[in-house]
């Protein structure tokens, strides 16, 4: 069960590097995009901008996955969770990835990308503790090790900037939000719910709660015009210029199921190995992205930095996999 779940958890890595190249580098959604930091019209629009794309994503991410559910007979299990005592359990789970994690994220990006990626890598760690501290869940020496050098690693890859103390803090709570996130999620999956079900319910209550959120920034903005203009400018890079923009929804399907199916992975890997190691090679996807933009079309070449983050991600990852199996050997020599 281990080994399968060390396997589903780089692939949860995997697909979600595919998932981010496919809309943030052969798509270009920000075209039309508005905000700025110069005032709290300019902030909200900024917030707006990162809900409009997560609602689109959310919903895709839905249907891929009632599609999975419907194929795989649970339809029963998820109708009787969705508004049960322990589906409302996850609803933590989707404040804390909405609100506290991607507002936040949009907020801290806007002002500097690699200091906002790097610290809301921390995220394993934080859930790493708090599994330790709800869960009672322990960690080999050597997992804890190769974690903490798969999050170096992350943080590596990005050339960080100086910034005020004020956008380290910002860049720190999605970490948190997306560290406890998994803890609501798992809890769940250890109550006997499918992991499949699990994550659409999250979703689910992730897509109401951020609509909410729209609504409220509409409201206070006043900038009702600019969901169609945000939308209407979704177009691809430079790079796929040549490709017809009737695809371009197609294109952004596609990318949201392959993000869906990455949460799907990563639910099910928590529930081989639990919320430490599955996040853990989650973070994988700082590896895998240069490794495909390597690749044609992309064809990219990487900088002195990704390189040095991807070799220790690379050697933290691998010693979080075969933590187990040389903990295991070492307990037959013993007995």
């Amino acid at each position: 069960m281990i080994k399968k779940g060390n396997t589903i958890g780089l692939f949860s890595g995997l697909t979600w590097g595919l998932y981010t190249i496919i809309l943030y580098t052969v798509l270009n959604l920000y075209a039309n995009a508005k905000g700025d930091l110069l005032s709290l019209n300019g902030v909200m629009l900024i917030i707006i901008t990162t809900i409009l794309i997560s609602l689109v994503d959310l919903f895709f991410n839905i249907v891929f996955e009632l599609i999975l559910i419907s194929k795989k007979n649970l339809l029963n299990e998820f109708k009787s969770v969705l508004f049960s005592q322990k589906g409302f359990g996850v609803i933590p789970a989707a404040i804390l990835a909405g609100p506290f994690g991607l507002i936040p994220y949009a907020i801290a990006s806007a002002i500097s990308a690699p200091v906002a990626g790097a610290f809301s890598a921390l995220y394993p760690v934080v859930g790493a503790v708090t599994s330790f501290l709800v869960f009672k869940e322990k960690l080999p020496k050597l997992k804890i090790i190769g974690g903490i050098m798969a999050v170096l690693g992350v943080m590596a890859t990005y050339q960080l900037q100086t910034v005020s103390l004020i956008v380290y803090i910002i860049a720190l709570i999605p970490a948190f939000g997306w560290g406890l996130e998994a803890i609501f999620g798992y809890k769940l999956i250890k109550d006997d719910i499918n992991p499949i079900v699990t994550i659409t319910i999250r979703h689910i209550y992730s897509i109401v709660i951020l609509g909410i959120c729209l609504l409220v920034f509409l409201l206070i903005s006043g900038e009702y015009s600019y969901i169609i203009e945000f939308y209407s400018g979704i177009q691809y890079s430079d790079m796929f210029a040549y490709i017809n923009k009737s695809l371009v929804l197609p294109t952004f399907i596609i990318g949201s199921f392959i993000g869906g199916a990455s949460y799907i992975l990563w639910y099910v890997s928590m529930k081989y190995i639990s919320v430490a190691p599955a996040m853990i090679l989650n973070i994988t996807y700082v590896l895998w992205i240069p490794i495909i933009l390597m690749l044609p079309p992309f064809s990219q070449t990487i900088s002195p930095n990704v390189l040095l983050g991807c070799t220790i991600i690379f050697l933290g990852t691998s010693l979080v996999i075969i933590g187990d199996t040389i903990k295991a050997k070492s307990r037959k020599k013993v007995n």
